[in-house]
């Protein structure tokens, strides 16, 4: 187990160093935010804003396919 730091909240919380890889995103287990690792050495974790719509994006590669 890892020690990690939560963005949001400032809490830290251990989780599987498996769980550490770029791209992964989990959970915090104090505040629940939704965290995403952007760098592996040095760990850098970001909060995942789950409000986005990617929607956009999928509508944009229509209009380029055209």
């Amino acid at each position: 187990m890892i020690k990690v730091e939560c963005p949001e909240c400032g809490e830290q919380f251990e989780t599987e160093a498996a769980a550490l890889f770029l791209f992964n995103r989990f959970y915090c287990s104090h505040c629940d935010a939704l965290l995403e690792v952007i760098e592996e050495d040095p760990l850098v974790l970001d909060v995942v804003d789950e409000e986005y719509d990617d929607s956009e994006g999928e509508e944009d590669d229509d209009w380029e396919a055209e």
